[in-house]
C-alpha cells in the first residue's frame, strides 16, 4: 500500500470517526423527538435500520457503524440496536457472498473494484477456514470479506453465516455502547478503535472500517 494511499484511508477513519461522535451527540440532545418519530413507524422503524445497515453493507457505504447505531442506541437502546447491526451486517454479507459466488469478478469489481479483494484472497487461509473467517471478521470490513470469501473460497452459506454472526457480534455491542459514554470516554473507545484499524492497514494493508 502506497503512503498516498494509507494517509487517505487513516484521513477516512477519522472522518467516520468524527461523524460517530457528532451523530451521538445529535441524538442524545434530541432523543425524545427522534424516538417520537421513529416509533411512530413502529416494527416498520426496525425493518428499516436492518435493511439500510444490510444496503450499507452490499454497496460498501461505510456509514452503518458511523451514522445508524448512534442514531439507535439512543432510540432504542444498545442492546437492541446491536442486535439490529449484526442481523443487517450478517443479511447484507449473505447477499454479498452470494452475489461474487452466482455473477463472479465481473459484479465485484464494478462494486468496489477487485484489486481491495486480492489483498484479502493472497491472506486468505487454505485450512480450519471457519475459525479464521471469525477471526478476519475482526481485521475486514463486512463487505470486502463478503465479496472475496464468495469468489475465492468454498466455504459453504451455513458455515458462513454462521461464521460471519460470530465475528461481527463484538463490534455491534461495542459501538452501540460506544454511542451513549460521556462525550470523553466516547472520544477515547473511538480513538482506541481508529488506532485499531489503523494499525492493521499499516501492517497488513487491510483496510477495516473504525
Amino acid at each position: 500500500m502506497s503512503k498516498k494511499t494509507l494517509i487517505k484511508e487513516i484521513i477516512s477513519f477519522l472522518v467516520l470517526a468524527i461523524i460517530f461522535v457528532a451523530v451521538s451527540f445529535f441524538a442524545s440532545q434530541h432523543k425524545d423527538q427522534l424516538a417520537g418519530v421513529v416509533g411512530a413507524g413502529g416494527i416498520l422503524g426496525i425493518f428499516g435500520f436492518i435493511i439500510l445497515t444490510a444496503i450499507f453493507v452490499i454497496f460498501v457505504i461505510p456509514l452503518d457503524i458511523a451514522f445508524l447505531i448512534p442514531l439507535g442506541a439512543h432510540i432504542w437502546g444498545p442492546i437492541p440496536t446491536a442486535g439490529m447491526s449484526i442481523a443487517g451486517w450478517v443479511l447484507g454479507s449473505a447477499v454479498a457472498f452470494g452475489a461474487a459466488r452466482r455473477f463472479g469478478a465481473p459484479l465485484v469489481e464494478k462494486l468496489i473494484g477487485l484489486d481491495r479483494i486480492r489483498v484479502i484472497e493472497k491472506r486468505m487461509p487454505k485450512r480450519d477456514l471457519f475459525l479464521s473467517v471469525i477471526a478476519l471478521r475482526l481485521l475486514v470490513s463486512v463487505d470486502i470479506l463478503s465479496y472475496a470469501l464468495g469468489l475465492f473460497s468454498r466455504m459453504g452459506w451455513g458455515s458462513y453465516i454462521l461464521a460471519t454472526a460470530i465475528g461481527v457480534t463484538p463490534f455491534g455491542f461495542y459501538f452501540a455502547y460506544t454511542s451513549i459514554l460521556p462525550f470523553w470516554y466516547q472520544i477515547a473507545a473511538i480513538g482506541a478503535a481508529v488506532l485499531l484499524a489503523s494499525v492493521i492497514v499499516v501492517r497488513y494493508g487491510i483496510q477495516r472500517e473504525p
